[in-house]
């Protein structure tokens, strides 16, 4: 069996359904899915959705409530324990914690979906993991210890999504979720992905440190994005953010105005390597680098779209899985870059 030749399909298996969680956790999100199934890894104690509430018990939202409630204590005691006395009290103290979940089918089978992906996801890293000790021998330091860091990652947050669960979609722990799925994405690829630079695309690593830059950048963008979203959800809730007719951006303060800053920010630094390597790239690597700015200006009016329309489906999906993009296509680009040696 060639071991080499697995780890690499699972590796792009697992970076590939990385993206389509993204895409399917974009659908959770906006269709307010995220408590579809309030246990985990069961869906109300099956391994497959009840059909209607019928088939439950009477106080069924009493049971998983308190279910889920003895979860997000222990979680609590152990964040305690940590030292983290803080972030545990914010925890018991939210009183969305308290709030029994209503079965709805859509939601259920919404939410399902994108943990049977999930556990797909997971299946591709465990085989990943597997062929990569393996070939521990074959490769380098660095390519063995960025795969076992992804498939520790990936376990973590698989745990993580149980946390979310127990906590009723605690915000911060939302977040961390979300930004671990990153996390998991950048390790895969430092593993998997061997591309190098030659001949006139090598004039790219004269950009080294704006690459590196513009990913930690888009990183800071997602956690800003991430916060917006939270201050939007609560002023659609209150119906502060939408009066008249009219958006209320006073409402969003300065997160929604820091992470329009950066949105331009980013558009515009994008340009930056196209312009003045427009004559010097290949096509393949011109075409990558124009994907940034092209996935940006998507990205930016999918938000547009977001706010104006009240969140309708398809542009908050957009929203988030070419946020993921972005973040993928500079990542690519970063490895390109600093694995390429100066031609002799």
């Amino acid at each position: 069996m060639n071991y080499m030749k697995m780890n690499r399909r699972f590796g792009i298996l697992t970076i590939s359904s990385v993206f389509l969680l993204l895409l399917a956790g974009g659908v959770v999100r906006s269709s307010g899915s995220g408590m579809g199934c309030p246990d985990w890894p069961k869906c109300y104690g099956s391994y497959f959705p009840p059909t209607c509430s019928c088939q439950l018990p009477s106080d069924y939202q009493a049971i998983y409530a308190q279910k889920r409630i003895k979860k997000a204590q222990r979680f609590a005691s152990l964040l305690s324990s940590l030292g983290m006395e803080k972030q545990a009290q914010l925890i018991v103290s939210d009183p969305d914690l308290l709030k029994p979940e209503v079965f709805n089918t859509q939601k259920a089978w919404t939410e399902y979906v994108n943990r049977l992906i999930g556990v797909l996801s997971g299946l591709f890293s465990l085989v990943f993991f597997i062929s990569l000790v393996r070939i521990r021998k074959h490769i380098s330091k660095t390519r063995f210890w960025t795969g076992f860091a992804g498939f520790v990652m990936m376990l973590f947050n698989a745990w993580l999504g149980s946390i979310v669960v127990a906590t009723n979609l605690f915000p911060v722990i939302v977040t961390i979720h979300y930004l671990a799925a990153y996390a998991v994405l950048a390790l895969f690829m430092l593993s998997i992905v061997n591309t190098r630079l030659n001949g006139q695309n090598f004039a790219l690593t004269r950009y080294k440190w704006f690459f590196v830059f513009f990913v930690s950048m888009s990183l800071i963008q997602v956690m800003y994005g991430t916060q917006l979203r939270q201050v939007a959800e609560e002023g659609v809730a209150t119906g502060e953010l939408f009066k008249s007719g009219e958006v209320n951006y006073d409402y969003l303060g300065t997160v929604f105005k820091t992470h329009w800053f950066l949105a331009i920010g980013l558009i515009f630094l994008s340009l930056v390597p196209l312009f003045f390597l427009r004559k010097q790239l290949e096509r393949k690597w011109f075409l990558i680098v124009c994907m940034l700015p092209v996935t940006l200006v998507i990205q930016y009016f999918s938000g547009v779209i977001n706010l104006q329309s009240a969140f309708p489906m398809v542009p908050q999906v957009s929203h988030i899985f070419f946020a993921g993009l972005v973040f993928g296509i500079t990542l690519y680009i970063c490895i390109a870059i600093f694995r390429s040696r100066k031609p002799v």
